[in-house]
């Protein structure tokens, strides 16, 4: 009896404790229920990003594509002016340069509410091929027929600033970090600093022969010029405004002859026609598309410090053979790929003349490549490729690590690439030549328009 008494037991406290809730319910006349929340694990929230790609149009006005990054999804369409050339990021804004002089900007990450602003050059302006933001978010425009460049805020023009004569300025380089820009000026070998505070030239930086492009380290320490004359790229230390010496008796890159003399100006040799370079700030190297041959040049850049002895300058780490020849290179911030655009353009192509005067006298028809190159960014070396289509120059990659986006030009369409596998995720075509035909069975031979550069904003 006692075994069995215990068995029960509980139960009957059980049934207890039940008539008891019932109870104290009714005396209030009201059931309440309780609900008490299990929190569960929340996933890593997707961060908000555009992949935009720039398309001229040969028989009316250009525009930008926003790929969604997060969703894989067509974002939106933005109608931009006639014949873009090129495309710049200003903070949250893009920034197109038009085939008319004209510059569109919108809220990059807004394609569908977002009002585009059209700035009008000045008469004091003409060839405006490229453009570059500073710290303060206003955007740069270089305008090599005339010798200045025009600082855009807005929907307008604010100010010209003179560069020097026969300079033919092609690209500006600058960041949020830094108060000052750096304007590359191909007719005169040299490089103009400009302060933002006051927007006046500061000084003048003799570099390399025919400087086409420039780009500033994420802290806003270096600016690395890239020389296509003389195959070449310099380093600008920003503080000083000095090229970075070699340390005597050190090789710079692979250019050891040049250190026989004590502190000269650092020339580091990459391939034959460069055309363009991307700063990756995991491994802090510098990765040179070389137009003129197939490779891709990584340069050291960590650790550079001139107050040391011997001094820490930039170095070249190592000419990468690729199976084209690149024409745009875009680096992972995670430090693990390097992905390469090998359009096979003709040598010496860049954001110069490969749609410019216009898209049919440019270079863009001689970009017959089609793959894109998956290089290992810790063993330098080529790992593969991927089939994008006929004319692959220009590549980004997203904040995530998850993405690269390409343009494949000569087919009018644009891949979203799945960075894990390696494979081409989804392919988009460019937007209809006429923006107003919503139906591509009623346009004409369903003609698209030619997409040749993309952005991954921020």
């Amino acid at each position: 009896m006692i075994s069995s008494y215990k068995s029960y037991r509980p139960l009957g406290l059980v049934l207890l404790a039940v008539v008891g809730v019932i109870l104290l319910a009714g005396c209030n006349d009201t059931l309440r229920q309780f609900i008490v929340p299990i929190p569960k694990p929340g996933g890593d929230q997707q961060p908000l990003g555009n992949a935009v790609f720039l398309s001229t149009n040969p028989s009316g006005n250009g525009s930008t594509m926003h790929i969604d990054v997060s969703g894989d999804t067509l974002a939106g369409n933005q109608t931009v002016g006639p014949n873009p050339v090129f495309l710049g990021k200003a903070g949250a804004s893009a920034f197109i340069i038009n085939g008319d002089g004209t510059v569109s900007s919108y809220i990059a990450l807004l394609p569908l509410s977002s009002t585009v602003s059209t700035a009008t050059p000045s008469s004091a302006t003409s060839g405006i091929v490229a453009g570059g933001t500073s710290s303060s978010g206003n955007f740069f425009t270089a305008n090599s027929g005339t010798n200045n460049i025009s600082l855009v805020a807005g929907a307008a023009v604010t100010q010209i600033i003179p560069v020097l004569p026969s300079a033919q300025p092609v690209a500006i380089a600058g960041n949020s970090s830094n108060s000052k820009i750096y304007v590359v000026n191909q007719g005169s070998n040299n490089v103009s600093v400009i302060s933002t505070t006051d927007n006046t030239v500061i000084k003048t930086i003799p570099v390399g022969a025919q400087p086409i492009w420039a780009v500033m380290s994420t802290d806003g320490v270096d600016v690395f010029v890239v020389n296509q004359g003389d195959g070449t790229v310099m380093a600008i230390d920003t503080t000083l405004d000095i090229v970075i010496p070699c340390s005597p008796g050190t090789a710079c890159g692979n250019n050891a002859s040049a250190c026989a003399v004590p502190n000269p100006a650092c020339a580091i040799h990459v391939g034959s026609s460069p055309n363009f370079a991307f700063y990756d700030p995991n491994r802090q190297r510098l990765y040179v598309s070389n137009t003129g041959e197939n490779s891709i040049s990584v340069i050291k850049a960590d650790g550079i410090n001139l107050g040391v002895t011997p001094q820490i300058v930039p170095s070249l780490l190592k000419n990468i053979q690729v199976s084209g020849a690149p024409t745009s290179v875009a680096a992972l911030n995670d430090g693990t790929k390097v992905y390469a655009a090998l359009g096979n353009c003709k040598a010496g192509t860049n954001h110069t003349n490969l749609v410019l005067p216009t898209p049919t006298t440019g270079n863009l028809a001689t970009c017959t490549g089609t793959q894109l190159s998956v290089i290992d960014a810790a063993g330098l070396q080529e790992r593969g490729t991927l089939t994008i289509g006929p004319g692959v120059v220009s590549v980004d990659v997203s904040g995530d690590a998850l993405h690269a986006y390409a343009v494949a030009a000569l087919n009018g369409t644009v891949a979203d690439i799945r960075v894990a596998t390696n494979e081409v995720l989804l392919t988009f075509p460019a937007p209809q030549q006429n923006l107003s035909c919503a139906i591509p069975s009623n346009c004409p031979a369903n003609a698209v328009q030619t997409p040749f550069m993309v952005r991954v904003f921020p």
